[in-house]
């Protein structure tokens, strides 16, 4: 009789479970690999986001200016205003006009809050507001858990809101300046972790043409 070279049954099914965990490995990598590729993504669009951030930030601050503005209930503001610890609103120079083609100011109104769990910029077209004057809303962060402003005033002391009080030590022994020398961003990303940003006031004693 001649000898049966094939493969029996319990070697046929060794195999397949051989080749069975093989594909579970396989498959439990490649998932990971997945994984890991998403999250590398996810935390460079919120570096990205968080410099752009930051760029916003500093130039904006470095171009705030002394001019009041009227709000839509014909109300004055201040030249910056933080009412809370997650708004701030300001006027900056804007953007340059030197041949007047387009009869506008070169002035912005500004301000960063907080909405949610997103960090927003506002911009307005001009300055003294009509009562339907709407803001450009801009989403710069993400998955913010919390958001602080500390003002400097001209003596060296911090206050979470501007202006500072009236009937507060802090604004008898000011400068009296419509302007902060400089603002702290203390705020807290999932994902990231607290950051802490000091952003200098240069023209604080820079008054804007009331007519722009």
């Amino acid at each position: 009789m001649k000898k049966n070279n094939g493969f029996t049954l319990i070697e046929i099914l060794i195999a397949l479970v051989i080749f069975a965990i093989v594909g579970v490995m396989a498959a439990m990598s490649l998932h990971s690999m997945i994984r890991t590729n998403h999250a590398l993504k996810l935390a460079d669009r919120q570096l990205m986001q968080l410099q752009i951030t930051m760029t916003l930030l500093r130039r904006d601050t470095m171009q705030m200016i002394n001019r009041p503005v009227m709000d839509t209930d014909g109300s004055q503001q201040p030249a910056m205003l933080a009412p809370g610890d997650t708004q701030i609103y300001f006027t900056r120079m804007g953007f340059p006009n030197p041949f007047q083609v387009i009869q506008q100011s070169d002035l912005r109104r500004v301000g960063y809050t907080l909405q949610g769990d997103q960090l927003v910029r506002l911009t307005w077209d001009v300055l003294d507001r009509p009562p339907d004057a709407k803001p450009e809303i801009q989403v710069l962060l993400d998955h913010v858990q919390s958001l602080q402003w500390q003002f400097m005033a001209g003596d060296g002391h911090n206050t979470s809101i501007w202006p500072p009080a009236f009937d507060s030590v802090m604004q008898r022994e000011s400068d009296n300046s419509p302007l902060p020398r400089s603002i702290t961003m203390v705020m807290h990303i999932q994902g990231i972790g607290l950051i802490q940003m000091v952003f200098p006031v240069p023209a604080r004693g820079v008054y804007a043409n009331t007519m722009q």
